[in-house]
């Protein structure tokens, strides 16, 4: 489905391209900040109470005139996304490298009647957690243009965009716990345990607090391209024949979900772009 999706997104932008070819081009640039806005209806113990994050969107632009009202326009752009979460939050068993083995844990659980630990059933900390996600997109705009010296324009398209890298970064030192109400501290054998010696202390103790600083690429987890829709207003001053500028305002959403496993949420992207850019007309 998606791949019928982005075959047809292909092929009629081509078509588009091919029929304005013979136009006056407009070449530009244009550098803007992006209000973002991450989203998940999934109800997902990963992906819940997620903030957004604002980023920066720069590119550049090629616009093919159809008629005086209407034209087609492409773009490169390179934007950014994200998302943070403080507190109490589901610990990813790819994080857990600092308690040893997952089968090792899983068996001093087994040994206390507990479920062992995975991706639906993991362990709890609270820590600081923030991502950054950096796209290149390309989306395939049609434009609608009124006026002369000052031209107001509205646009609306679909977009593909391709992950450029992806980076987890989490810190804060916390207690480890079972369950999503930290009432359940993780325990293992105390090492120093001595049935003879009572000074050496019960069979299981608390695993003291852990440190979750930490940088993680997270690629790994992440589709690496997904689809999604742009739509946008501006005004436009003409500065001489060749030449001019404008500013525009631009609303995206990503129809693909971000993550690769669902385990890990439905999350998409988008966002809210304010922008200024220069165009030249060839």
């Amino acid at each position: 489905m998606k791949s019928t999706t982005l075959i047809k997104f292909i092929f009629i932008s081509f078509l588009f391209i091919c029929q304005a070819g013979m136009a006056q081009v407009k070449i530009g640039a244009k550098a803007g900040y992006s209000v973002g806005r991450l989203t998940d209806n999934s109800d997902n113990i990963y992906a819940g109470d997620f903030e957004s994050s604002s980023g920066v969107d720069i590119g550049l632009t090629a616009e093919f005139p159809i008629s005086e009202l209407f034209s087609v326009q492409t773009e490169l752009i390179y934007t950014q996304r994200g998302g943070s979460r403080d507190g109490l939050q589901p610990i990813p068993i790819n994080s857990l490298e600092g308690l040893g083995s997952l089968d090792g844990l899983n068996y001093l659980l087994s040994l206390q009647g507990k479920d062992p630990i995975t991706d639906e059933n993991p362990m709890y900390a609270d820590f600081n957690n923030s991502f950054d996600l950096n796209y290149l997109e390309i989306p395939i705009l049609g434009k609608l243009g009124w006026g002369t010296t000052w031209r107001f324009y509205a646009e609306a398209g679909p977009y593909i965009g391709f992950l450029l890298n992806a980076t987890s970064n989490s810190s804060g030192t916390s207690q480890i716990y079972l369950d999503a109400e930290a009432s359940d501290p993780l325990v293992v054998i105390n090492p120093n345990h001595n049935p003879a010696d009572p000074s050496t202390g019960p069979l299981w103790v608390t695993v003291p607090p852990q440190n979750f600083e930490a940088e993680t690429g997270i690629e790994d987890t992440l589709n690496t391209w997904m689809i999604g829709f742009h739509a946008g207003a501006g005004l436009i001053r003409e500065i001489s024949e060749k030449h001019e500028v404008y500013l525009g305002f631009r609303g995206s959403w990503s129809y693909t979900t971000i993550q690769k496993n669902e385990v890990y949420g439905e999350s998409h992207i988008g966002g809210l772009v304010f922008s200024l850019g220069y165009a030249y007309t060839l």
